[in-house]
């Protein structure tokens, strides 16, 4: 039976943390990975995050299952952060497992819609959101948003692909840095975005993976909060694990702003949906998250290690425009500094991509992504010259 099972696309980060594993090289740099790594290559767990699973040890009485939608308390004071005033009852709430959980009960539950919407997407976007919606069998089509050769988003040329989505269509975008190419839109565009979106009766679907890691973590919740308090239907998806350290406890949620008339009839459709998925989201991550949100001592502490690592992040960043200018008094790669997070494409075709890999043992996932993270100082001089010597050699 089992030789009739057909191939499935494999995720690109997968392959490429694979082929790194495979090179036998002492001498290699992996920026394929999709986790925040402080300046030795480590994940560290957050002191917030150990302090509130010490407490969790002490307090938590049962490990009883939850309601489908989770722990209400959290959805609560998650999003009262996240979307501020704009949140309240009119809101159903979802506690997921992770981010992508999220994203795929919103797909499941747009595909079983007797008039199926159209899902658009931003091309490049992220790499998990065309697996998630084709599993789920929505309906999708994509807009330009970025050219990685000119390093330059694609604004107007992603509004004139808006066009074509009719009244009701949902528009799935990332609200802080946008992975896999850290370029973010300027609020002006995004004003200008969110005015097409109202004007054509288009449904802003918010994907929320990196809050805390652009201009920290009150300033990343800004775009979440212009879209809760102007539109009358919205969907955010949030997960927590780059936010609090917390990957493999997969904390995330599901925001779904409806009409009133609406609500009870959404609340059992996100219920049903998850009932037949993944039943129950896991809790630890959630309940330390809680915790956290719920301790003003511990979420200082909190935001003073997230505000640590944004910090890491954007100082690498500064650094690799600074040491090519040292170096090579070039700025092939200012662009990086003025993006933001975590990853971003480096300007290369397809075969300077495998000479890379090949003549200098950087690993970075198909199309050229790269997590900027992952980078130490010695790595930052090793990355500029490897980029200069393929781009020249071709």
């Amino acid at each position: 039976m089992f030789e009739r099972v057909e191939e499935y696309p494999v995720d690109p980060i997968m392959i490429g943390a694979e082929y790194f594993a495979r090179d036998p090289r002492q001498d290699k740099l992996n920026l394929t990975v999709g986790i925040y790594q402080d300046e030795t290559g480590q994940t560290p767990v957050l002191r917030a995050v150990k302090q509130a699973e010490a407490r969790l040890v002490e307090t938590q009485a049962t490990k009883s299952y939850l309601a489908l939608t989770g722990d209400a308390e959290y959805g609560r004071l998650l999003g009262a952060e996240i979307l501020g005033p704009g949140h309240g009852e009119g809101w159903v709430t979802a506690q997921t497992s992770g981010g992508a959980v999220a994203l795929r009960v919103m797909a499941e539950l747009l595909a079983q819609m007797p008039e199926p919407p159209t899902i658009w997407l931003q091309t490049p976007t992220y790499g998990n959101y065309v697996p998630i919606l084709t599993a789920a069998r929505a309906r999708f089509a994509s807009v330009p948003y970025y050219d990685p050769l000119s390093r330059e988003i694609t604004f107007e040329r992603m509004l004139d692909g808006l066009k074509a989505a009719r009244r009701g269509d949902v528009f799935l975008f990332q609200g802080v840095c946008h992975n896999p190419t850290g370029a973010d839109l300027s609020p002006d565009q995004l004003a200008a975005l969110l005015d097409v979106l109202e004007e054509r009766g288009i449904v802003p679907w918010l994907d929320l993976a990196y809050l805390g890691f652009a201009e920290g973590f009150e300033a990343d919740c800004a775009v979440a909060r212009q879209i809760a308090e102007r539109f009358e239907e919205c969907v955010v998806c949030v997960t927590l694990s780059k936010s609090f350290g917390i990957y493999r406890d997969r904390a995330g949620a599901l925001f779904v702003k409806t009409r009133a008339a609406d609500r009870e009839r959404m609340h059992r459709a996100v219920s049903a949906i998850v009932r037949a998925g993944s039943s129950h989201a896991p809790d630890h991550g959630a309940s330390v998250v809680r915790v956290i949100l719920g301790d003003p001592a511990l979420k200082a502490l909190w935001l003073g290690e997230l505000e640590a690592m944004r910090a890491r992040v954007a100082g690498v960043r500064a650094r690799i425009v600074a040491v090519e200018r040292d170096l090579f008094g070039s700025g092939t790669l200012d662009y990086l500094g003025g993006q933001r997070g975590m990853f971003s494409l480096l300007p290369l075709t397809e075969a300077q991509e495998l000479a890379l890999t090949r003549d200098h043992g950087i690993h970075v996932v198909k199309g050229g992504r790269v997590n900027v993270a992952r980078l130490g100082d010695g790595d930052i001089p090793w990355l500029i010259g490897a980029v200069r010597d393929v781009t020249r050699a071709s």
